[in-house]
């Protein structure tokens, strides 16, 4: 090592570091290879690194707005499964989607089948999750001997309002206090007539029985069963004009009637190219009637019609199209935060749902098939945050 005279230094007025720089740089010629120091900054390691943006629970997103449900089975009412896990996370909410339909709880006229619609029930009270109840009233998945007799003749309207009103009353009172609300009437609109002239689902049992007024029936029941709980009706292609003002009639004949009914439930199956203009003029159609407005059957398939080529696969065109579908659903339900009550998916992730099919997965929820949130996800989570 070299040694410096301090006194020399002081004499000659050397700075001190002059001597060290120049020892460093005479001392570095001896090297062969020639060091180019790199002074990195910080800021510029991270130049090419996205910020990680971290999910937020759906149900804490909307917290102030309005309830998040989805759609499940009882299997999925399970904390040691990823399903249980992704709905205490996400929701405080949920749907039976089949086991409290008319033919899973009474399949044989008298005998009833609770042990799926328990099991979901005593899972959303030990995790603090609202259930709403589907479904009372429906044409479909309901057993053949609430409609005909043993010759296969439809039965009398006072054979059948008994019926209707025996499973109703003994439904809603096993659940009573447990299920805030009810899907009372499903589905019970004329789907399309070019010319309007047909209102009622007429080929419907019920209606072939009683005509409309088994709908202002099925209300009384319910609410004489459990008069706590919140009484929807609840049809799909609501927010086309060719239905939603049918639906609109039966409401507010309802009201006018002073039917006992707190609600509309429309069901959310929409398209990516569902139109923003349709969903807004339904829910301000329904605000002027006094009613609660609830989402109870949403999922957004990634096609644009049933034609095109299925897949497999959640593309990136898939993906593009749900963020901006579902990022104006969204937008359209938070100016509606003041009617709307509920928002309830029909199903958890992509993992599962009613319109897969062999070979053409729909993938219409925000959470994936691993039910992690997708890029959607966080294009609705913006409105929020």
């Amino acid at each position: 090592m070299f040694k410096v005279n301090v006194t020399l230094m002081k004499k000659c007025r050397i700075n001190f570091w002059t001597i060290i720089i120049f020892s460093v740089y005479t001392f570095g010629c001896n090297s062969t290879e020639e060091i180019d120091p790199i002074i990195e900054d910080p800021k510029d390691q991270n130049d090419d690194k996205e910020e990680e943006v971290v999910a937020i629970p759906l149900k804490e997103l909307f917290k102030d707005y309005f309830p998040i449900g989805a759609a499940i089975t009882p299997q999925h009412a399970d904390l040691a499964t990823i399903h249980g896990e992704a709905l205490v996370k996400h929701f405080n909410s949920v749907t039976a989607e089949n086991v409290m339909k008319p033919e899973s709880l009474q399949r044989n006229k008298g005998v009833y089948t609770w042990e799926g619609a328990d099991r979901i029930v005593q899972f959303a009270k030990n995790n603090n999750l609202q259930v709403r109840g589907h479904t009372l009233t429906w044409h479909s998945q309901s057993p053949d001997w609430m409609f005909y007799d043993e010759n296969g003749e439809l039965l009398s309207r006072e054979v059948a309002s008994a019926q209707l009103e025996e499973h109703i009353t003994t439904v809603m009172s096993r659940y009573k206090g447990d299920v805030y609300a009810w899907d009372v009437v499903n589905e019970a609109m004329s789907d399309w007539d070019p010319n309007g002239e047909i209102i009622y689902r007429e080929d419907s049992p019920w209606y072939k029985i009683f005509g409309p007024s088994y709908i202002d029936s099925a209300f009384v029941f319910a609410h004489r069963a459990d008069p706590e709980a919140k009484l929807f009706y609840n049809d799909y292609n609501s927010i086309f004009s060719w239905k939603r003002n049918k639906i609109y009639d039966l409401v507010k004949r309802l009201k006018d009637n002073n039917i006992p009914i707190d609600g509309v439930g429309l069901q959310g199956h929409w398209m990516i190219e569902t139109s923003e203009q349709d969903i807004r003029t339904t829910l301000d159609l329904f605000r002027g009637l006094g009613v609660e407005i609830q989402i109870t059957e949403l999922d957004l398939p990634v096609y644009l019609s049933s034609n095109e080529e299925g897949s497999m696969v959640y593309t990136e065109t898939f993906s593009q199209r749900q963020k901006q579908t579902y990022s104006m659903i969204f937008q359209v339900l938070l100016d509606y935060k003041d009617v709307i009550t509920g928002v309830t998916f029909w199903g958890i992730g992509d993992d599962a749902s009613w319109l897969d099919q062999p070979g053409r997965k729909a993938f219409p929820f925000l959470l994936d098939e691993n039910l992690q949130p997708k890029p959607a996800y966080f294009e609705v989570q913006k409105l929020l945050n």
